[in-house]
């Protein structure tokens, strides 16, 4: 890492455990009963181009209403949360295309956790605040002070963006596209692999991946940057066991697996770009 440039982009597959990463809070607020509410984050990559976040907002935490200065994803992988007024449980695949916004996001009593993707610069912005305002004082919330995040010279905090320094990039009438794993059409892709798509674009796309014990996903030829969360049971790859709570990233160009259901399967959310 150079001073002001950020982490080196990866040229060869990275692999981790979202277990292995430190929890970093981001958000805090008081609530009603005078608990404590806070968002906290793991960070399998951050850097300047780049976002892939293992998050978990604890229960009744309220998130303003903001887009992204990037195509964005965020997938509920438990829990369940308010986002826009509509209720949504785990399988939940949020969409959010450069120039649209989303939420506010108000987590359920048990809390919510997600998995939130940036392809492109990360930074948040929002710029309608009286949506904030009212969803706070609706449940008596007080929001605390963001605890301080330093992640070196390259990082701009981008929790204070609300437009006012640059413009943001928003294009009126886009909005975030909801839909639920369960609800799309299944396609068995190989013997034993069956796939539900999200998104399908010419360059981007959003799957979730069912794997029966033994069966195989090959995964296509090199070429786009490709990100990998196992959520449910186990793969292995190259030699390797890959249990849930796995991340990859496969840089663009690089190849990886093919992956291997483990002896009850697996369940595989994996997104391209590029």
């Amino acid at each position: 890492m150079s001073a002001g440039s950020g982490p080196e982009v990866p040229t060869t597959p990275v692999v981790v455990h979202v277990d292995d990463i430190a929890w970093t809070p981001v958000q805090r607020q008081r609530n009603a009963d005078g608990t404590e509410s806070v968002i906290r984050e793991r960070w399998p990559i951050i850097r300047p181009g780049f976002l892939s976040a293992y998050v978990h907002y604890e229960p009744g935490m309220v998130v303003r209403r903001h887009g992204h200065r990037s195509n964005h994803v965020v997938i509920l992988l438990d829990g369940d949360a308010e986002i826009a007024g509509r209720a949504c449980a785990a399988g939940t695949h949020v969409h959010v295309p450069l120039g649209a916004a989303f939420g506010p996001l108000i987590a359920g009593p048990a809390g919510v956790t997600c998995w939130e993707l940036s392809f492109g610069e990360f930074g948040g912005w929002g710029d309608e605040g009286e949506l904030y305002d009212a969803a706070v004082a609706a449940r008596g919330v007080t929001p605390l002070p963001d605890p301080p995040i330093d992640l070196g010279d390259w990082f701009v905090d981008p929790r204070g963006d609300t437009g006012a320094v640059r413009p943001t990039p928003r294009v009126p009438g886009l909005s975030e596209v909801v839909t639920r794993f369960d609800e799309l059409p299944v396609h068995e892709v190989a013997p034993g692999v069956r796939m539900a798509r999200a998104v399908s674009e010419p360059t981007f796309t959003s799957s979730r991946i069912d794997l029966d014990p033994g069966a195989v996903l090959h995964l296509d030829p090199p070429g786009p940057h490709r990100l990998i969360l196992i959520t449910a049971g186990a793969t292995s790859a190259d030699g390797r066991d890959l249990p849930a709570g796995t991340h990859v990233e496969v840089p663009a160009g690089q190849g990886f697996g093919p992956l291997t259901g483990g002896a009850t399967g697996a369940r595989i959310l994996t997104l391209t770009d590029g």
